[in-house]
């Protein structure tokens, strides 16, 4: 008898990683004949959703509680699909910042399993999740090879199981009519949620500095932005486009009110990593880097960071830009922090690189495909 899962992370319907990743996996293991729950602590705000899988299995939703990450209802939740389930064991599993994980009662180890999925998206582990992972009823799973090793240096035994990309991100056409580029530009994307203000973890600042000096000597490259630019808890992302330099005729963005309501599809997004020339998704630090592996299974070159988790993430024709250490005193751990000159000459060497989809990125991205992760790691971690 397979167990029940209760999945504790964001709405599958929420067009966030953590909501891909929550659609991807949960709804294959719900597939799969467990009996699996989805506790949203964002995307289905006031009522629980009677939801199903595309096979037609169920899948419902739980509310996100009163708390900011729902840690009033995240045991209730599982307490009442344990209910619903008896005589199955009842799984947790956790998709989040586990540092957030602070309800008591998941605190004492007579608590159920719980499996974590956690993003280490520091150079170092972050002392609150370090101690989170350390507990006998949880078991660690990294996301990232970064993550297992960063977790066994502070002496916690980990899983890993990395993220997912669907079989819809493949080379598509028609980008270049959403993102409204021209044919003959050099197109560079960045796919980054607009969240943070000091410092952003998406590194806005360096990014759009190098791309103002880059686009100086180009006037045939065009940036499009897949984010939203003026949204609470981000910047003003018109502001520093402005402040950094660039010119404002060849920065593009989604249509702000399509981009909040999910009115971009998967095959969209797919289609606009395909016309992209390059992704660029330099940050102060990747869990795993979900856009990284979408746009090379389209064949798009990405030029990341050469930290946390997106090195081992790059195909041999990406790039990974250098930079320093920086201390983050909110979590006691260290993250990284971009140099502008490296950015700039990525971007240079992206821009006289071959054109068209990249062979190596599409063979990079295979490797976290979703079927085949899910059948080879989570069926027998969760059964086991």
């Amino acid at each position: 008898m397979k167990p029940a899962i209760h999945w504790w992370s964001n709405s599958p319907h929420a067009p966030t990683g953590y909501g891909t990743q929550t659609k991807a996996v949960a709804h294959r293991l719900a597939n799969a004949g467990f009996p699996t729950s989805i506790g949203a602590n964002y995307g289905a705000e006031t009522v629980g959703i009677d939801d199903r899988t595309k096979a037609g299995k169920p899948c419902p939703i739980y509310p996100r509680g009163y708390d900011g990450y729902s840690q009033d209802v995240i045991v209730a939740h599982w307490k009442d699909w344990a209910a619903k389930n008896k005589g199955r064991p009842c799984h947790l599993v956790t998709l989040y910042d586990s540092w957030v994980l602070k309800n008591p009662e998941l605190l004492d180890q007579s608590f159920g399993s719980i499996f974590s999925w956690t993003p280490i998206d520091h150079i170092t582990v972050p002392k609150d999740v370090a101690a989170w992972c350390a507990r006998p009823q949880v078991t660690p799973v990294a996301m990232s090879k970064h993550g297992q090793e960063a977790l066994a240096q502070r002496a916690v035994i980990s899983v890993y199981i990395p993220h997912t990309v669907e079989k819809v991100f493949q080379p598509t056409e028609g980008g270049g009519r959403l993102m409204q580029v021209t044919d003959d530009h050099f197109v560079v994307m960045m796919n980054a949620a607009n969240k943070g203000i000091a410092p952003t973890r998406k590194a806005f600042t360096e990014n759009l500095l190098a791309l103002s000096a880059f686009m100086r000597d180009h006037d045939d490259v065009s940036l499009y932005l897949h984010s939203e630019l003026v949204m609470p808890g981000g910047i003003n992302l018109p502001e520093l486009i402005e402040a950094a330099g660039l010119p404002k005729d060849r920065v593009h963005a989604p249509n702000a009110y399509a981009y909040r309501m999910g009115g971009y599809t998967d095959k969209d997004l797919a289609a606009m990593y395909s016309r992209a020339d390059v992704l660029l998704a330099v940050s102060m630090g990747e869990g795993f880097g979900i856009p990284t592996i979408e746009a090379q299974a389209c064949g798009t070159r990405v030029i990341g960071s050469n930290a946390a988790a997106t090195p081992e993430l790059l195909a041999d024709d990406c790039w990974a830009v250098e930079g320093q250490p920086e201390w983050n005193p909110m979590q006691s751990a260290f993250w990284f922090r971009p140099h502008i000159r490296p950015i700039v000459t990525a971007l240079e060497e992206a821009y006289n690189a071959p054109r068209g989809p990249s062979q190596l990125c599409i063979e990079k991205a295979k490797e976290y495909a979703a079927d085949t992760v899910v059948k080879r790691d989570w069926f027998p971690l969760l059964e086991g």
